[in-house]
């Protein structure tokens, strides 16, 4: 299969490719996260950034697009580093591939890549082991030549679906899960009113429910996240990627009202017969009543009522994921050198840990032995 290579670095490019990109993620099975749709709403949140530059390889069959490998390049700390597209608010990074060639646009975009250059440093993160780009990366990484597989790994728990509907799901948890989930319900009715669950599906007027889902989680964050670059400059970013994805007919607003106020609120995904749950907020003053898990557990009752395969929790590792999911999956990272300044930002980044690692392990080390370390 011979393939035509582009490499897309603006906006208005990408923006012109939108149907024969649409047409290659619905073949390929695509994640939200590399549809037009999300990538485009990243775009346009971090219009104006001199320090991230667009960097997307395209595999062309003719007129139709065979693989796609979206990429961009960050500036940080004087090192050019090639990563995803949007890596940093996406779950499931990985390319598009048209399944009949798949194996041979891999390579070719990955070449485009690096025959284009511009980057010193590679960082490509939370890939799935299901990923398209999965089974070439590892094959980079065994040769040891262009990446490493990194030992970061990142967990992504989900409910895999065993019942025949919503109920038999909500009869499943245990009996402290239930008799929680009714008290709860209850304190939302005795301090506000009534308690209502919504399924929020037209989204072409959502504009004011996001900026009240993004105040409550900003909210949040000021208490016991004020870091946060999510209450920075990636605010914005994030608001422009709900704004797109909430136009893509793939989102769904899961929203628990307790009387006129919103006491807890989620963005979910809802394509190929599976639930994604990315963004939720809730309000502290309902805090009692652990809204966050009454809403979850009512949108995976809706969830299960539709056949849905799963309900995916997506990355972190709060706690009331360990209490409801029965399933996991592990996301790897992949990293390496191009240049020569990435070479040595590489050795000196092993070195830092080699050194920590010895630093721990002397301190980790019993009395009797800290005497003779040295």
């Amino acid at each position: 299969m011979s393939f035509t290579t582009e490499v897309v670095t603006n906006a208005g490019r990408f923006a012109a490719i939108q149907p024969a990109w649409q047409q290659l993620w619905e073949s390929s099975g695509g994640h939200i996260f590399q549809s037009h749709a999300w990538i485009a709403g990243w775009l346009g949140g971090v219009h104006g950034r001199r320090e991230i530059k667009l960097q997307i390889a395209l595999a062309w069959e003719g007129d139709r697009l065979g693989g796609a490998m979206p990429c961009a390049v960050h500036r940080r700390s004087g090192l050019r580093v090639l990563t995803w597209a949007a890596q940093l608010f996406s779950d499931y990074c990985d390319c598009l591939l048209d399944p009949p060639h798949a194996s041979a646009a891999m390579p070719v975009l990955w070449s485009a890549l690096r025959r284009f250059g511009g980057f010193d440093l590679v960082s490509l993160q939370q890939i799935r082991p299901d990923a398209k780009c999965r089974e070439f990366l590892d094959r980079l990484a065994r040769d040891g030549s262009q990446l490493q597989l990194a030992d970061r790994e990142e967990r992504c728990m989900r409910i895999e679906n065993q019942w025949p509907n919503g109920e038999a799901f909500f009869r499943s948890l245990n009996k402290k899960g239930r008799n929680n989930h009714t008290r709860g319900k209850r304190i939302l009715n005795e301090l506000s009113g009534e308690v209502e669950f919504r399924c929020i599906e037209e989204l072409d007027n959502s504009d004011t429910l996001i900026d009240e889902i993004m105040r409550l989680k900003a909210l949040w964050l000021r208490a016991n996240d004020p870091a946060s670059p999510l209450l920075g400059a990636d605010g914005p970013v994030l608001r422009s990627v709900l704004d797109h994805a909430c136009r893509s007919g793939l989102a769904k607003l899961f929203v628990l009202k307790c009387g006129r106020k919103i006491a807890a609120a989620s963005v979910n995904f809802v394509y190929a017969g599976r639930m994604e749950a990315y963004f939720t907020a809730y309000d502290p003053m309902f805090d009692r009543a652990s809204p966050g898990t009454i809403l979850i557990v009512e949108y995976a009752r809706w969830a299960f009522d539709r056949g849905l395969c799963h309900v995916d929790f997506l990355r972190g590792e709060e706690a009331f994921k360990f209490r409801m999911a029965n399933a996991e999956t592990l996301l790897s990272s992949f990293t390496g050198a191009r240049t020569l300044m990435g070479q040595v930002a590489v050795s000196g980044h092993r070195w830092l840990l080699r050194r920590r690692q010895r630093q721990d392990s002397v301190s980790d080390a019993p009395p009797e032995e800290l005497e003779t370390a040295d």
